[in-house]
């Protein structure tokens, strides 16, 4: 009975991934041929980061509900923090849509929308952090220096691109502007590094198992925004992000990764 009751959870998680994999191309489709209906793709782009953020916050919050026990439960203040965060990403997605839509401010950049967005980051690192400190006795140095190596790469790569960037722009920009497109890269790559732990933990060592495909969603996910705030940053300092950029794909992906990382946990634990 339980084996059937495993079959079915996984048959089920399988044809989400299929439809997820249908809805992402999808997506790209909508943006290849964006030329053929340039006034709608201008709706979508500031309309569609509400749906889909808010799809985000639906699936967190069904997981805190499901593992809810009580404040004092540490696994309890982990959903806590990854729906906090979902929500306070949402809020700034909405927070733009009212800028460009409602006040016609075509990039809000940067702006309250962004405060929401900073402010999520802090209890997604608080939600991360904590669930990898449950498993703090088979994280060694050995893991910590693997889980660099993953890393170092990507930072050395990115962030003198972004700097280089900003100084070329630096005289034209105020001091909030320059912050702020510090600030996301930075908070990136260090949420990244935190899942990337969680990821080698439940992938090399002895507790190999049902998560590492969940921490590997995870870990999906903050990539997508690790590249969409990058080109972000960087197509606005270019003065070249416009509504419906591919880029914002990045952001609707890293969505959808934590949409399907917060399924699968439910379905797998």
């Amino acid at each position: 009975m339980i084996k059937l009751l495993e079959d079915n959870s996984n048959r089920n998680i399988k044809n989400v991934y299929w439809l997820t994999l249908i809805f992402a191309l999808s997506l790209i489709g909508i943006y290849y041929f964006q030329s053929n209906y340039i006034d709608f793709m201008t709706l979508f782009s500031n309309t569609f980061p509400i749906f889909i953020a808010g799809t985000a916050v639906v699936a967190s919050l069904s997981a805190l509900r499901n593992y809810w026990e009580n404040i004092e439960s540490r696994l309890s203040r982990i959903w806590l923090g990854f729906s906090l965060g979902m929500i306070f990403w949402f809020t700034g997605e909405l927070s733009w849509a009212l800028y460009t839509l409602i006040f016609d401010i075509k990039i809000p950049y940067p702006s309250v929308a962004d405060v929401y967005r900073l402010i999520g980051y802090g209890f997604l690192f608080f939600a991360i952090s904590t669930y990898i400190g449950l498993f703090r006795s088979v994280i060694s140095k050995r893991l910590i220096a693997t889980a660099s190596v993953f890393i170092l790469p990507t930072s050395t790569g990115i962030i003198p691109l972004l700097l280089l960037s900003i100084s070329a722009k630096a005289s034209a920009m105020n001091l909030t502007t320059l912050l702020v497109g510090l600030a996301y890269p930075l908070l990136d790559l260090s949420l990244l590094a935190q899942a990337m732990l969680g990821l080698l933990v439940f992938t090399r060592t002895g507790l190999k198992g049902r998560l590492g495909s969940v921490w590997l969603l995870i870990n999906a996910g903050i990539i997508m925004n690790v590249f969409g705030d990058i080109l972000f940053s960087y197509t606005n300092l270019q003065s070249t992000y416009f509504s419906g950029h591919p880029l914002e794909l990045f952001f609707h992906m890293g969505y959808l990764f934590f949409i399907l990382s917060f399924y699968a946990h439910m379905k797998k634990l």
